[in-house]
């Protein structure tokens, strides 16, 4: 099956890469440095079954001619001596000669410390085409979308014959002009105002619009050059100065390009493979598919693992077993989906089926209701649509639905056991029994808290009635002592008036002697039933301490309440 890989790296001087000596190795063969002296040997390579220069159009038409000095020199080497094929050697070193200076000329022109050499790709094969096919696909590819544009690629195809056919390729970074010089790669130019996707932003009204008037459409509106007072600078001309920045002139740099050489390579590879073989540049995640990526392994990982195998090294490679524990995750996670997909087919058959007897229950009313013609109702296993009077089409009735849906149950539930012993990313389905307890226990407090309600609600009834009876208790010793007070007074007014008596009212006092008299006889017994009351009352208002422990008790008994909501709350997960 035809696997996608296709990778994307750069060869700089900023991190002490050889341009020369990658693309020694991309020919498997020898390759100088004129620039160090540095000779870069990669000959012991014998996976290395195709190479090829191709060159743009603008590219110098004499970097392809090869001296005959130097053709001579190498007859005279005993690579030469030994070669069984002397055409196909001399071919090949004409080949690596031109490769070669291909890379010396864009160490001339590339001399910063952090330039970028050359743009280095590699991908994958598929291993259904044959040599000759894996040569003129790779090349229509290449033409097409690199070379058409200006630049120039070696490249070469490796195979071990180990099912891994891939290419190697390094394209060049600096365009060439007309007259077949190095144009540039990069260039100034004004900063235009540019919305959220990058764009430039196109308002003819704007006071800042500027349009190039040899090429119109070079154009935008340009950001000003502003001082600390936020004013525009101006130069020594009196010029308004305007922001720059650096600009790709050939737009090859741009990191959509990644996306799109991806995708084209994979359209190319799915035109000449069978549907069952297709592949996608997109990832799992983008594909919609629900399948567990594996890691990339590598030669060193393979050789690790082949020592292991052939029992001389104790130590297994990590990458190797992490990927054979993904590819049985998603062996079984398919054999789910499969067995989802199944059951599912027959659960729409079985509700075609129930739908069917609804249908025929509701056509058998009595009131003929739904006895039309075109009602589109028929017997169980025959479906006619309304307004046809063909014959209906025949359902295979679904036979043991319900224990294959419990078998495909069990069978979810032992998956995920033996799924979640390879990695533990795969939860078990159901409420656990730790939940369970948790919810008991929940509900038997609640229903705890609220017995305790109902028994304080009756325990504060009580106490407010006690507390209502000591209160009118205290209200009548509070008139019994008025009317105590009041006779009291009475009497000391009865008991001054015998030493109280003035001339000449002798006789209204004799006259009155006998009425008052007998109001001090009634008064006194008054007075004698009033102190024995009171008597009583001041026995009784030790019940007023009473009412004050009612008011301790219903306070405590309201902050505790109040404290056991909380906690209540507090269980449930809820936030006051």
């Amino acid at each position: 099956m035809a696997i996608f890989h296709f990778t994307i790296k750069m060869i700089g001087r900023s991190k002490g890469k050889s341009i020369l000596s990658a693309s020694a190795y991309l020919n498997g063969d020898v390759m100088k440095n004129e620039e160090t002296g540095k000779v870069s040997s990669y000959r012991s390579k014998k996976e290395v079954v195709y190479s090829q220069l191709m060159m743009c159009k603008n590219a110098p038409l004499d970097w392809k001619d090869v001296p005959e000095e130097k053709v001579e020199q190498f007859r005279k080497t005993i690579r030469y001596k030994r070669a069984e094929k002397k055409e196909e050697a001399i071919t090949k070193f004409k080949l690596i000669y031109q490769k070669q200076r291909l890379w010396n000329e864009v160490l001339k022109v590339e001399k910063e410390s952090n330039a970028q050499l050359g743009r280095a790709f590699e991908f994958s094969l598929p291993k259904e085409w044959n040599l000759q096919e894996q040569i003129d696909y790779t090349t229509d590819f290449i033409q097409k979308n690199f070379v058409e544009k200006g630049m120039c690629a070696d490249w070469s195809i490796h195979d071990k014959k180990d099912g891994n056919p891939h290419v190697h390729m390094i394209l060049t970074m600096r365009p060439f002009c007309e007259d077949h010089t190095w144009g540039k790669k990069e260039g100034k130019d004004w900063a235009f105002v540019r919305n959220e996707n990058g764009e430039i932003v196109i308002d003819t009204t704007d006071p800042n619009w500027w349009q190039d008037k040899k090429n119109p459409d070079r154009c935008g509106i340009r950001i000003p050059v502003l001082d600390e007072k936020g004013k525009q600078k101006l130069d020594s001309r009196n010029r308004k100065q305007w922001k720059r920045e650096v600009v790709d002139t050939t737009g090859w740099n741009n990191p959509k390009n990644c996306e799109w050489w991806r995708s084209e390579w994979a359209k190319v590879c799915n035109q000449h493979l069978a549907k069952e073989n297709q592949i996608d540049h997109r990832s799992y995640k983008r594909q919609g598919k629900k399948r567990i990526p594996t890691i990339h392994e590598g030669a060193d990982a393979r050789k690790i693992d082949k020592k292991f195998q052939e029992k001389r090294s104790k130590v297994p490679s990590w990458k190797m077993e992490e990927n054979q524990v993904i590819n049985k995750q998603n062996v079984k996670w398919e054999r789910i989906q499969n067995v989802f997909y199944k059951k599912k087919k027959d659960m729409q058959q079985w509700k075609e089926r129930l739908y069917d007897i609804r249908r025929e229950q509701r056509g058998n009313f009595s009131i003929g209701g739904y006895d039309s013609s075109d009602r589109g109702t028929t017997g169980i296993f025959n479906r006619v649509v309304s307004n046809i009077t063909t014959e209906g089409t025949t359902i295979t009735p679904v036979r043991r639905t319900e224990s294959g849906i419990a078998e495909v149950k069990q069978r979810v539930t032992d998956t995920t056991d033996a799924f979640a012993k390879y990695r533990r990313n795969v939860e078990s389905f159901g409420i656990t029994k730790w939940e369970d307890s948790v919810i008991g226990s929940r509900k038997s407090t609640m229903e705890r808290i609220s017995r305790e309600v109902k028994q304080r609600e009756y325990s504060f009834a009580k106490t407010e009635r006690q507390i209502m009876e000591v209160s009118q208790k205290i209200r009548e010793g509070k008139m019994g002592e008025k009317s105590y007070g009041w006779l009291k007074r009475k009497e000391a007014e009865a008991e001054f008036s015998k030493f109280d008596r003035k001339p000449g009212r002798e006789s209204q006092i004799g006259d009155s002697k006998h009425q008052k008299l007998v109001g001090t006889v009634e008064g006194k017994k008054k007075i004698a039933e009033i102190k024995s009351d009171v008597r009583q009352k001041e026995q009784s208002r030790e019940r007023i301490s009473i009412k004050e422990k009612l008011e301790v008790n219903k306070r405590l008994l309201a902050e505790r309440e109040k404290e056991r909501k909380h906690s209540r709350y507090r269980d449930q997960g809820i936030s006051r």
